[in-house]
């Protein structure tokens, strides 16, 4: 049962960001928002990796332009929403072997949420030591929503290492969800083989009130 539930977790994620989306292969019909907040309907393709631009172009067949993520305040695709995120700091290849964070200078974060607390989802790749190649390290980012350009709250999502280590990752989230006891319940209760949707349906909740 632990193992077909990690499955169904894994391919949840992978269909909610990821592989699933067509335009990681292929130019799909999307809009993007450039820093002066205006907006460019037209074609968009992006590969999910933190330091790959998105491309973009104006018809199907036009010629491509690439943005960066410092370039753009976000995108839509297929019924997907990304914003723009810089310098922050996620769980990734240095965490599971050495304790300690990777820095991301910025990339493309699809929205799962935003109000009182904005939820982004990231995938992440880095060179995995224990493997031997490369991985792909997903990502909640939580942010107080209140607060103009708040710090980004990470915490790792079904990657390989022991329970002690996701409860060291918690603490910054306890931080955050000070004033809502039962999201914190939640999380000092989670483990590996729970469902951590449940808690970001939770926090969605809070921003529906």
């Amino acid at each position: 049962m632990k193992i077909t539930s990690t499955f169904l977790l894994l391919f949840f994620a992978l269909s909610t960001f990821g592989q699933q989306h067509t335009f990681v292969k292929n130019f799909v019909a999307g809009t993007i928002t450039l820093k002066d907040s205006s907006e460019k309907a037209g074609w968009v393709k992006w590969s999910r990796h933190q330091n790959d631009k998105l491309q973009f172009r104006e018809t199907e067949d036009g010629e491509t332009r690439k943005y960066s993520p410092e370039e753009m305040n976000g995108f839509t695709a297929d019924t997907f929403r990304f914003k723009s995120l810089y310098n922050f700091q996620v769980y990734a290849e240095n965490y599971s072997l050495l304790g300690k964070m990777s820095k991301v200078k910025h990339t493309f974060g699809q929205i799962l949420d935003s109000g009182k607390f904005n939820i982004y989802l990231v995938l992440i790749s880095g060179y995995d030591p224990l493997a031997g190649g490369i991985q792909t390290y997903p990502n909640f980012l939580f942010q107080n929503g209140q607060i103009e350009d708040a710090e980004l709250v990470a915490y790792p999502f079904l990657i390989r290492m022991r329970d002690k280590k996701y409860d060291r990752a918690k603490e910054d989230l306890y931080l955050l969800f000070k004033d809502h006891p039962d999201i914190i319940s939640s999380i000092k209760n989670y483990k590996q083989r729970d469902n951590f949707f449940d808690i970001v349906d939770m926090v969605k909740a809070i921003n529906q009130q």
